[in-house]
Order: structure tokens, then sequence, then C-alpha cells
């Protein structure tokens, strides 16, 4: 994962700023300001970060994402699944995911690579919060996973589904049609994220 800090604003406690070392902005020029879920829609990180309970506003600039909490909620609440969301998405650029080129792969043939990509890359990444995704069948296209362990229940389940499992295959699988989670989230036992 990059390599992500975290800055008290100067001013007031409800203001974050979590920045990535490395120069890439995650933004294009100028500032954008997000201030509800609808009006992130459109930007991978800021969606990401959005959907985290608890984060009212959130505001893009260069290599940065400035995160006003709400009042209610402390920053030890906040911060960890502020850095995972953002973590999550890095992988998207303001355009959406990049698709794989190439004509669409039968579903045997997906079954079989998205099965080296949860064992090589994916499962690797939530064992560290105790979670697993099992690959169950390929549908005319479509990945249906189960989610395990830590991811089961998380309140982070559809960042780490939507924007780090499913943007992944898309760009090495031509003709991904989607990604399907039958997860019952209201059975998890021990969620990573509450």
């Amino acid at each position: 994962m990059t390599d992500l800090r975290t800055y008290s604003a100067s001013g007031s406690d409800r203001i974050r700023r979590f920045v990535l070392e490395a120069e890439t902005p995650i933004a294009g020029p100028g500032r954008q300001r997000f201030a509800t879920p609808e009006e992130a829609e459109a930007h991978p990180v800021a969606a990401a970060v959005m959907s985290v309970p608890g984060v009212q506003e959130v505001i893009l600039e260069g290599n940065a994402v400035v995160v006003l909490r709400r009042e209610d909620l402390p920053w030890d609440a906040l911060e960890d699944r502020i850095s995972y969301a953002i973590g999550a998405a890095l992988g998207l650029g303001p355009g959406g995911a990049d698709e794989a080129a190439g004509e669409p792969l039968p579903d045997d043939e997906i079954f079989a690579l998205v099965a080296r990509i949860l064992e090589r890359d994916i499962n690797p990444a939530v064992a560290g919060h105790g979670g697993k995704v099992e690959l169950l069948d390929v549908q005319d296209g479509t990945v249906v996973v189960r989610m395990m362990g830590g991811c089961q229940g998380c309140g982070m389940a559809n960042v780490t589904l939507r924007q780090g499992i499913e943007a992944q295959l898309r760009r090495v699988i031509p003709g991904l049609q989607g990604l399907r989670d039958i997860t019952d989230h209201t059975a998890g036992e021990n969620p990573y994220f509450k």
C-alpha cells in the first residue's frame, strides 16, 4: 500500500489531512470539495472516504485528502477506516477503473484467473484484518464471492469489494461483467470495522 501520513489541522480538531508521500496527485488541478456521498460518487477516493460513517466532508487537493469529521466521533474511531478507504481506492483514477482490453474470457478461464488473484493478492491483504474472500462461481462473466472472517459484516466491505477487488479484476479480466457478493453481512461475528 502507498505510504500515507496523517496530519492534524491547526485551528480545528475536527480536520485531518491524509497525505500520500509519493507526490502522486489524487485529484486534478485545484481543490475539489465533497459534502455529500452523492457529490462524491464520481471520484473513487472521495466516494470511499465519504462512505466511512462519521465523515462529514472531504476535500481533495493535490496529493492530500482533507477530512472533516462529525463532532460526536473521535479520530481514533475514524483514522484507520479513512486510511483503509483511501488505500482501497488508490487503484482507481478519477476516470474510474481501467478496463482490460481484449475479447471477453469464458467463465472457466475467469474462474481460474480470479482464483489466482484472490490467492496471490487479495486474501493476503484482507488476512491482515482477519478476513478472507471465497470464490464461489462465475456466471455469465459475473464473479460470485463470499466474504468471511473480519470481512463479514465489516463496515468497509463494500469499499473493499468495489474499489479494491472489482477494480483490480477489471484491470486484468477482459469483459468482466461484475462482482456479486452473496455474504450475509448481518451475521458477521467479528467484523474488522463495525
